[in-house]
This record gives structure tokens, sequence and C-alpha cells, in this order.
């Protein structure tokens, strides 16, 4: 018998269509890292840094059009209040009850 080429075995389970949350997850860390590093060739050298990921790589997530993923967006969170607040924001573990500490950007946890 004579295996057919070009067949596909069928995926089983259920499909998780994310495409709305990964855009609002990459705008969201885009606009942390902007918002802590700014848009200079220097917050893609320091991004690279944090991370170890290439130039394209930051570029990227600066731009929204991919967001980091597990290890880097970790590192990420190790160096970046921004991020950090985000992520937990996202997650919805920040009450609303705002540090009373002058400056202090941070929310208590849930």
């Amino acid at each position: 018998m004579q295996i057919k080429m070009g067949t596909v075995v069928p995926k089983m389970g259920t499909t998780v269509h994310l495409a709305a949350d990964q855009t609002r997850y990459r705008k969201a860390v885009a606009a942390a890292l902007r918002a802590e590093l700014g848009l200079t060739h220097q917050a893609i050298k320091t991004a690279m840094r944090w991370t170890g990921a290439s130039e394209r790589t930051v570029k990227y997530w600066l731009s929204g059009e991919r967001g980091p993923s597990g290890e880097h967006l970790i590192l990420l969170a190790q160096h970046s209040d921004a991020v950090m607040l985000t992520i937990l924001t996202m997650a919805e573990r920040l009450s609303e009850q705002r540090h009373r500490c002058a400056g202090c950007p941070a929310h208590e946890l849930v």
C-alpha cells in the first residue's frame, strides 16, 4: 500500500480564538514600553540589554506588531515597572485603591 503525499492529520479538540486578546496584549505592552523608555534608539538598546532579544524583535514590541512571550516578558517585568503594572492590570490583579506614597505608580495587589 502506497502512502498518499500531502495528507494532513486532523486537529482534535477545541480551538480557542484569542486574536482580540492578543492584539490588546501587544498594544498594552507596547504602550508601557514606550511610556517608560520612549521611542529612541537608546530605548531599543535598553530593552535589548534587559532581555537579550534582537533589535528587530524589540522594534516589533515597541510598534505593537508583536508582543514579548514567556521569558522575555518576565525579563521586561523585572526591569520595567510600567510593564509589570500592565501585566497585573490585564490579569485583573490590582485593586482600585492606590498607594498613598508620593510618586508611587503601583496599586495594591488583590
